[in-house]
């Protein structure tokens, strides 16, 4: 299956098939021109194709120097399990390292804690994350 996947880096995707993928993996609604907006404003952004059909992405936002943080991993749920991930997420950090980045984050869930370990991700006990969200 993942012999035909093509990797881009186009940051001018669909925002109806990004919000499609999204709500395939069962993620909140997201209105498209929002998505639209970030992608945008992404520095890096890796779509993986099956001939017309988006069935993965990531996208990371960046000072451009010192950090970056990785938002948005996402791998349609038929094409789960067989790589795809590990093959968008190694070719982000190698963007990302391209440009010099030293300090990569994500934010997950934690039952995925594994799966980003695997990938040189760890979990720091000293620092701590915290969130604002705005309603």
């Amino acid at each position: 299956m993942l012999k035909n996947i093509e990797l881009k880096f186009d940051k001018n995707i669909s925002s109806k098939q990004i919000q499609t993928l999204y709500l395939s993996v069962g993620w909140q609604y997201r209105e498209a021109e929002d998505i639209e907006k970030a992608l945008k404003r992404s520095m890096v952004v890796v779509s993986a194709w099956d001939a017309e059909l988006l069935v993965g992405v990531a996208r990371a936002v960046s000072d451009g120097v010192f950090s970056a943080i990785i938002w948005d991993v996402a791998v349609e749920p038929t094409y789960q399990h067989k790589g795809l991930g590990k093959i968008i997420l190694q070719t982000m950090l190698t963007k990302l390292d391209d440009c010099g980045i030293s300090l990569i984050t994500l934010y997950t869930d934690y039952a995925k804690k594994d799966f980003y370990a695997k990938l040189g991700f760890e979990n720091n006990n000293q620092v701590l994350g915290m969130f604002r969200y705005k309603r």
